[in-house]
């Protein structure tokens, strides 16, 4: 059943948590206690990824900033989009919330938009436009900071993110979980796995998911997702894998996507709970992955894989766009009608292993791959149609009138050979090499063979501590030069940024800690004036350099704190002479400054019981490249409480959260800020 509009929320959180106190109570006095419920977290959470051309690798070994979120993490916070799964990095900032839809990325990263090939799933590609992929299904989260070009191919320099799907269970599992979010959203899904047949030979994992309902802005929202991880031990050496993701995400009169037109100071903002959405508005997507390969583990120091795996999407757009161009909150408002998919495909063959040379130990990571992309769009329609004011309800309605036929676009060919070797020289010291020949088409417009490297160096002083120094490029592709220059009709060289970064990482028994110093150089197309006319080139650079920390430290064994700190400086290097005024100025988007303070508890008076607290600092930030018009920063605070219990023998689990606890109003780079926001669930473990 639904919670009315406006109920007494507080209420519903001490209802909650007194009826898990009261089930504690009644607990057979021979039961389990609640701390037996540990064996359901995950072990050794975010020690681990997959690096692409880089291999499996621990965290700490990897020469690069990531951040990894784990499966207790995301369930402890209730988390929902990628933004509130990287809440705390500060270097990391949303771009749309978990109830809207963006146009390419839903986060930022160092001041840089991820974009449509940022995002992976198991390693394969998959599209970003207006949704995120679920993260209910994920056991894990990890995020490249910088560019990805040896690891994964062509790509934006901002940062390749990866979500890993739930996989087999060694041991029976069973969960049901149930919530309710504000305005009226309800969810439920299940998870189960385990293995069985001969010598329990066959492994399973099936999650389903859907939630529904009204969000707090007065839109709508019904998402369904499905997934199902299987494997087969075929030996004691190859191993069959296979994963699937489905998710149908339905939005409905979701709220304006805000910006601002010719403004030098802002409007007052408003709440993120107004309803200025317009009926018969939708953004529907359908999102799928279907992924197999096969895993030889040829002796203890050589492993070999061979994988495929397709990834397709779709969509179907009726969206309104505000624009803001008064300080009295006056804005017009546009509809932008669209559609269309895109299927990517992936055939990869790894092999990766140590072998010794003299005194020297090897780490080998050398492979080929072939990814084809193809897409199809119908026409779009983009018109005004209305004004409206950002403190009035209005009577506007659009419903869609365009085209759905869609024809044919672009089809792109990516094939990769690559190889890495991590030297270990010994003292604690190792160096880095690694390449990437890449060989992409544009068919019929397009043909470049660019080589991608990386090089590190990482000194180990103890088995706890890694430092590092690295480098490494990203490459997007180019573009065809347009009629206003003299060299019209040329296709430009793929566009190289350039990353040079230099850590360290530590992980102790009690605590963490990462420190990475970073200069980008992202490269960019100006023009160039000549006394023949004006060229296009590859020549701009804008520079992100920045410093970033963060730490976590077990006082006891019931309090963790943690934090974090960004700053960044982020400046316009080289722009075309008409842009020269900019050369200088602040980037978009790009913070100077961030940091978060983070802390979870144990209340010793009640066994099972944990609380959390997040404190997130987002600096200030130029709304455009003239640094005209500045969106201030602000502070949100969320907090949460899980209780563990046994009920019949069974462990139970109630978690309640608050998103912007204080209920600050604030501009971001989405536009209107997230109101504050109650979230309530519950999972049952069999």
């Amino acid at each position: 059943m639904m919670l009315p509009i406006r109920s007494p929320r507080l209420a519903v959180l001490a209802v909650a948590l007194s009826a898990a106190c009261t089930a504690h109570a009644e607990a057979p006095a021979g039961s389990r206690s609640a701390t037996d419920l540990d064996a359901v977290k995950v072990i050794a959470e975010r020690t681990h990824t997959e690096a692409g051309a880089l291999g499996d690798r621990a965290l700490r070994d990897t020469p690069f900033a990531i951040t990894a979120v784990g499966r207790e993490q995301i369930e402890q916070r209730q988390v929902v989009s990628l933004g509130e799964a990287f809440l705390l990095d500060p270097s990391v900032t949303t771009q749309v919330s978990a109830y809207a839809s963006g146009w390419s990325s839903p986060i930022r990263n160092r001041g840089i938009d991820l974009n449509f090939d940022s995002y992976r799933v198991n390693g394969l590609q998959v599209s970003s436009w207006g949704t995120e992929w679920p993260l209910e299904v994920m056991e894990q989260v990890d995020l490249l900071k910088g560019p990805g070009g040896f690891l994964y191919g062509f790509g934006a320099p901002g940062g390749i993110v990866n979500y890993i799907t739930k996989k087999p269970t060694d041991v029976p599992t069973f969960s049901a979980q149930f919530g309710w979010r504000e305005q009226g959203i309800v969810s439920g899904g299940i998870d189960v796995g385990g293995r069985f047949g001969n010598e329990q030979m066959f492994g399973y994992r099936f999650n389903a998911y859907q939630e529904k309902g009204e969000t707090f802005n007065g839109g709508h929202v019904d998402r369904k997702v499905g997934a199902l991880s299987l494997d087969a031990r075929l030996s004691d050496a190859l191993t069959w894998t296979f994963d699937g993701v489905f998710q149908s995400r339905d939005l409905r009169e979701e709220s304006p996507q805000y910006y601002f037109r010719g403004l030098t100071s802002l409007p007052r903002p408003i709440a993120g709970d107004v309803d200025n959405s317009v009926p018969g508005t939708y953004y529907d997507t359908r999102s799928s992955l279907l992924s197999t390969a096969l895993n030889w583990q040829i002796n203890s120091d050589w492993k070999a894989s061979l994988s495929y795996g397709v990834t397709t999407s779709w969509n179907d757009v009726n969206k309104i766009f505000a624009y803001i161009d008064d300080t009295n909150g006056d804005y017009a408002v546009n509809v932008y009608e669209l559609g269309g998919k895109s299927e990517w495909k992936l055939a990869q063959a790894l092999v990766q292993g140590s072998f010794g040379t003299g005194p020297l130990q090897h780490q080998l990571v050398a492979g080929v791959s072939h990814q084809t992309g193809l897409g199809w769009d119908r026409p779009y329609e983009f018109s005004l149609i209305g004004r409206a004011n950002l403190y009035q309800r209005h009577g506007i309605r659009h419903d869609a009138v365009g085209s759905r036929v869609m024809t044919r676009g672009d089809e792109t060919v990516q094939q990769a050979v690559f190889v890495s070797d991590t030297v270990d020289l010994g003292h604690g010291w190792s160096v880095l090499a690694g390449w990437r020949y890449n060989d992409f088409e544009t068919k019929g417009a397009y043909h470049t063979y660019p080589v991608t490297p990386t090089y590190a160096v990482m000194f180990k002083p103890s088995e706890a501590v890694t430092l590092y120094a690295s480098y490494i490029e990203s490459l997007e592709a180019g573009s065809r030069v347009g009629n206003s220059y003299i060299n019209a009709g040329d296709v430009l060289d793929p566009t190289i940024s350039k990353q040079y970064e230099i850590g360290a990482k530590v992980e102790a028994n009690r605590w963490n800690a990462n420190v990475a110093a970073f200069r980008l150089e992202r490269g960019a197309n100006i023009d160039q004036l000549t006394d023949a006319g004006k060229r296009l080139v590859q020549d701009g650079i804008t520079l992100y350099e920045g410093v970033e920390a963060s730490a976590d430290l077990h006082l006891t064994d019931a309090l963790t704190v943690g934090g974090g700190v960004t700053w960044l400086d982020p400046t316009y290097d080289k722009l075309s002479p008409g842009s020269a005024a900019q050369e200088g100025n602040r980037t978009v988007g790009a913070a100077r400054w961030s940091g978060v303070l983070h802390a979870t508890y144990q209340l010793p008076w009640v066994e099972g019981l944990e609380t959390y607290a997040a404190v997130r600092y987002y600096g200030d930030v130029w709304y455009d490249a003239d640094n005209t018009l500045k969106l201030p920063d602000y502070t949100l605070v969320n907090a949460g409480v899980g209780y563990r219990l046994l009920a019949s023998g069974h462990p139970v689990t109630l978690r309640a959260s608050v998103e912007n606890l204080a209920n600050r109003r604030y501009w971001s780079n989405a536009g209107v800020g997230l109101p504050r926001t109650f979230a309530l669930s519950v999972r049952f473990d069999m």
